[in-house]
């Protein structure tokens, strides 16, 4: 099973049979769980359609044997030929219901299966957590996964169908073999020369596709670009847009031109392996012919064996073609196979925190830490003590390790040194699941919902109880956002886009103050806000600030923010630099001691005053 660590490049070359199997295995039993009745419904009324061709020539071959025999009595009837007749009309509805089984079937799992799949995908990629993610080959799986993930489902059907062409190559190779022995060999030793010239050039474009992931991202990114309609404004204005469709053609051409090559010289090699297949049927006719000529068979025979010999043609190719469609779509299905079996960075811990009444003390103790393939260390050494309750602020310039300190206690990165520990557990030892369920931060990045209502967006903040519209109402107070919401159309039903009907496009300010009132609603024990005002008006931003402190009382509050007159009423302010702790005291201790915080404080109250 592989290991976010240990995720290397992709060697197309290296796709072995057992790969192969075991691809194709977590393929169909993905499928199969959609719905297992159709699944093998599926499978069954494939291998009987597969068999069509073969009975009904059959039949038909008798027939025509019966046809001659009766045409040659004297008094013939066409009477004579009625249990043909009803044997072929029989076969013809027999053959109806599997086909409507067949479809309906392949429809119901078609049309099922898509949003389960995806389902099973983004629930993989929450589990991995945020240290994996940050992997660049992660990132590249994640990618290849998302274009190829729609492959999951021809690939399950081609590998149905596969199976089906199986049978029948084994059925048509046993009736070849009963009267022409030497000639089903040689049907399969001709055909091997365009299997193995066939998976050669599939390697090759897909091959060339992967080792151009980047430059695809690339493409397909400036795509997205160019056809947003926000993404547009700037575009617009700068007059980038026909720089960006430049490099977009320019990609797009390099791309399809060195597709063409490679597909030109796999038609030509192909066609040339086809024609010497064909040399052997046309052989194979002739024996044929000269014993019907000796009248060792009937016409009807002739007729049988003739046709028996192109369907086994046929289904030797068809199964060359389906093996090589599936061994280049399971190139593909490698990358989503293996993100599917990917494992988090880290094992989850086992201690449960259970729920928590009040605000937990916080340690971090002596921690360093380095992102994953960098060498820079951002926290070096570091160590703060949170009381149970305590409002602490954080403030520093750019680059101090603030937010760094923050994702490392929400737990998206282990600590290469030192330890965090929550009401005196380790961090790490904590089920991760019971540590967010005490835990709400607001980041820099916060998320925007804007196809739901203004309701829907606050109550995300909490959605495992139903939605208390009290509640709502009280946390949108708080992040001073209720004054706009009222002057809203659909006030708390309003939908946050213009793209949707009647739908509005709400500031910035007004979303980071949503954002506010989500996390407000959440009322968690332990409450980080990341620049939670960014974007927010000065007033608003002192009533804000004042109402984080008064609205979560006994509750342990971190606050990061780089403007230092916003904080100055917290319990504790420490000043970061370098990824280290350089001051740490209320408001009116580091004004009196003169140094960075005092410094920093008078410089922006020159330009900020509230």
């Amino acid at each position: 099973m592989d290991t976010a660590e240990k995720v290397s490049r992709y060697e197309t070359d290296k796709v072995d049979l057992n790969e192969f199997v075991k691809i194709t295995k977590w393929a169909l039993a993905t499928i199969y769980r959609v719905h297992p009745v159709y699944f093998s419904l599926l499978i069954g009324t494939s291998i009987i359609r597969q068999w069509n061709d073969i009975v009904y020539t059959y039949i038909f071959a008798k027939a025509v044997d019966e046809l001659i025999k009766v045409a040659q009595m004297p008094g013939a009837s066409l009477t004579f030929l009625y249990p043909y007749i009803f044997i072929l009309f029989g076969y013809s509805v027999f053959q109806t219901l599997i086909n409507f089984l067949h479809s309906y079937s392949n429809m119901h799992i078609r049309t099922v299966s898509g949003y389960q799949v995806r389902k099973q995908q983004y629930k993989k990629i929450q589990s991995l957590g945020t240290q994996t993610l940050e992997i660049p080959e992660v990132n590249n799986t994640i990618n290849r996964t998302n274009e190829y993930l729609g492959s999951l489902l021809p690939y399950t059907q081609e590998s149905i169908s596969f199976l089906a062409s199986i049978v029948k190559m084994i059925t048509t190779i046993s009736i070849t073999v009963s009267f022409m022995p030497l000639f089903a060999p040689l049907i399969i030793a001709t055909s091997i020369p365009y299997l193995l010239f066939d998976k050669s050039v599939r390697k090759k474009i897909y091959k060339f596709d992967y080792d151009n992931t980047e430059t695809r991202r690339v493409g397909s990114n400036i795509m997205m670009d160019l056809t947003s309609s926000v993404r547009l404004h700037e575009i617009n204005i700068n007059n980038a847009f026909n720089y960006l469709d430049r490099k977009y053609s320019d990609i797009q051409d390099f791309l399809i031109n060195k597709r063409l090559e490679i597909f030109r010289k796999g038609r030509i090699g192909g066609h040339a392996f086809g024609f010497l297949n064909d040399l052997v049927i046309i052989g194979g006719y002739i024996q044929i012919f000269k014993q019907l000529i000796a009248k060792v068979i009937t016409v009807g025979d002739t007729v049988f064996w003739m046709r028996a010999l192109n369907i086994l043609q046929n289904s030797i190719t068809n199964v060359i073609r389906e093996f090589n469609d599936l061994f280049e779509l399971s190139l593909q299905l490698k990358e989503t196979y293996k993100l599917f079996r990917m494992e988090p960075a880290f094992e989850d811990g086992k201690t449960k925190l259970g729920v928590l009444s009040k605000g937990p003390s916080i340690d971090f103790n002596n921690i360093s830490f380095s992102y994953p393939g960098t060498n820079r260390t951002v926290i070096e050494n570091l160590t703060l003590n949170v009381k149970p309750g305590e409002k602490i602020a954080i403030v520093g310039q750019n680059g101090a390790g603030k937010t760094t300190l923050i994702k490392l206690l929400s737990r998206f990165y282990r600590v290469s040194n030192g330890q965090i520990l929550v009401n005196g557990v380790v961090i790490n030892e904590i089920e991760i699941d019971t540590l967010y369920q005490n835990m709400g931060v607001l980041f820099q990045d916060y998320n925007s919902y804007p196809f739901l209502s203004v309701k829907d967006n606050i109550y995300l903040g909490n959605p495992n109880g139903d939605l208390d519209m009290g509640k709502i109402q009280l946390a949108a107070r708080a992040a001073d956002a209720d004054n706009f919401i009222e002057k809203y159309d659909n006030k708390y039903d309003q939908i946050l886009s213009e793209k949707f009907k009647g739908g509005i496009r709400p500031s910035t300010g007004q979303w980071q103050k949503l954002a506010l009132a989500r996390f407000f609603y959440r009322n968690s024990p332990i409450v980080v806000f990341d620049e939670p005002t960014a974007s927010i008006d000065p007033v608003s931003e002192y009533n804000i600030f004042n109402k984080i402190y008064e609205f979560f009382k006994n509750k342990t509050v971190i606050i990061v923010s780089h403007r230092f007159s916003t904080v100055r009423n917290a319990d504790r302010i420490v000043v970061m630099e370098n990824g280290q702790i350089i001051e740490s005291g209320s408001h009116e201790t580091l004004m009196a001691q003169n140094g960075n915080y005092a410094n920093a404080f008078k410089l922006q109250a020159q330009g900020y005053t509230v």
